[in-house]
């Protein structure tokens, strides 16, 4: 499981980074797209926080300016590997939803909800910069294992 999960975020690594490669290429960006990407960042670092059982102030739908994008995907990078290297995936994490509901998870189930998250949420985002870039990033994974 461990190398799927490392594959699964290689390819996540991979993706981000073409999209905001795009988005910062773009004849223009809309502020929804700025919206879904950091969204996408900011729930990697709020389930990264809780995995290692870190507070965080950070909001689920935190807007960051695109300068510090990339640093912030790199710092979730490394941190999803941490993880992935040196966590059970069946722990169990219990943790408070933004809304203040409670639930325990596995890491197992927390990854997989971040893999497709982020996919699920870089589709909108390509889809948004139809029209504003030269050519959209493909971005999917059968084309990264190739």
């Amino acid at each position: 499981m461990k190398e799927y999960f490392k594959q699964v975020f290689e390819h996540e690594h991979w993706a981000n980074l073409k999209v905001l490669e795009s988005m910062i290429g773009a004849t223009e960006i809309s502020q929804r797209i700025i919206e879904i990407f950091s969204h996408t960042i900011a729930a990697q670092r709020i389930w990264l926080d809780r995995i290692n059982g870190n507070k965080t102030e950070l909001k689920v739908w935190e807007v960051f300016d695109t300068n510090i994008m990339l640093e912030l995907l790199e710092i979730n990078y490394s941190d999803i590997l941490k993880v992935i290297n040196n966590q059970d995936f069946e722990r169990l994490i219990a943790y408070q939803t933004s809304n203040g509901r409670h639930f325990t998870s596995t890491i197992n189930q927390i990854l997989s909800h971040l893999a497709l998250h982020a996919s699920y949420h870089r589709g909108q985002v390509v889809l948004l910069l139809k029209g504003k870039v030269d050519t959209l990033p493909t971005t999917d994974y059968i084309l990264y294992v190739r």
